[in-house]
């Protein structure tokens, strides 16, 4: 209920927003009173009952508490599209999904009405609202081959969530090209994601302002090494502030400045 509290009264105003890290690769955004983005929102534990992964950080918010105006899901894997949060999210009937072909699909099979599914491929882009949304290259493997990234431009500011996938620079040029002034990655280093020092050369090479990580210490088999993380960005990309945040914690940004 706290978190819950926290984010009904978080009320960004000029060119602000807030991001919140829910745990894994879950966001919120809040850009206006009451305008709300969840990304990747893992809140159950349908990845343990499939595949026997337990979580280890504990959910800080039910899926029905959320009501967003937009959620996005850049893959089809669990710990990304919540099987069992979904029915739920959905459940707000102002929450419209986008996300690539298998989680559209996977959706629909789950009965939610196909007027509220948007389905993105690479180099899609689409306005919601006041909302950019662009679809982005990324490299998930044969694991999730129509994986996406997904590009933020809310009140002028650039938020790149780079969705799980390796580094291929010669595949991200828009992704570069955009100069993001936020970038969330996962850091874990397993399944294919980048690693702490992929993940600082791409925040170095694509010239982000703030680095923010995610994807690491919800599963013990998923890997990651925050500190690893912040030397390889000494290394590499020492003008980009890492934001590590913990779950519920709130970051606020803005188009002129960082707050």
């Amino acid at each position: 209920m706290y978190f819950l509290n926290k984010v009904m009264n978080c009320r960004p105003t000029g060119g602000e927003i807030a991001i919140f890290w829910l745990g894994q690769a879950g966001f919120i955004i809040k850009y206006d009173e009451d305008k709300v983005i969840a990304i990747d929102p893992y809140l159950s534990n349908c990845v343990e009952r499939i595949w026997g992964f337990k979580r280890i950080m504990m959910p800080i918010i039910s899926p029905m508490d959320i009501e967003a105006d937009i959620l996005l899901v850049t893959h089809h894997h669990e710990d990304h599209l919540d099987v069992d949060s979904i029915p739920f999210l959905m459940e707000c009937k102002k929450t419209k999904l986008y996300g690539p072909n298998t989680v559209i699909e996977i959706c629909k099979g789950m009965k939610i009405p196909e007027d509220r599914l948007t389905k993105m491929a690479i180099g899609d882009e689409i306005t919601a609202g006041n909302v950019t949304i662009k679809a982005l290259y990324a490299d998930h493997g044969e694991l999730a081959p129509d994986a996406i990234g997904m590009l933020l431009t809310i009140k002028g500011i650039k938020i790149y969530i780079t969705g799980d996938t390796a580094y291929r620079p010669e595949y991200m040029q828009d992704a570069k090209q955009a100069k993001p002034d936020i970038i969330i990655m996962p850091i874990n280093g397993a399944f294919g994601n980048l690693g702490p020092e992929s993940a600082a050369k791409m925040a170095r090479d694509f010239e982000a302002k703030v680095a923010i990580p995610g994807h690491y210490w919800m599963f013990k088999e998923h890997n990651g090494n925050p500190q690893e993380f912040e030397n390889k960005m000494k290394e590499y990309a020492p003008q980009c502030m890492i934001k590590f945040m913990c779950q519920g914690e709130e970051y606020r940004y803005e188009s002129t400045s960082q707050i």
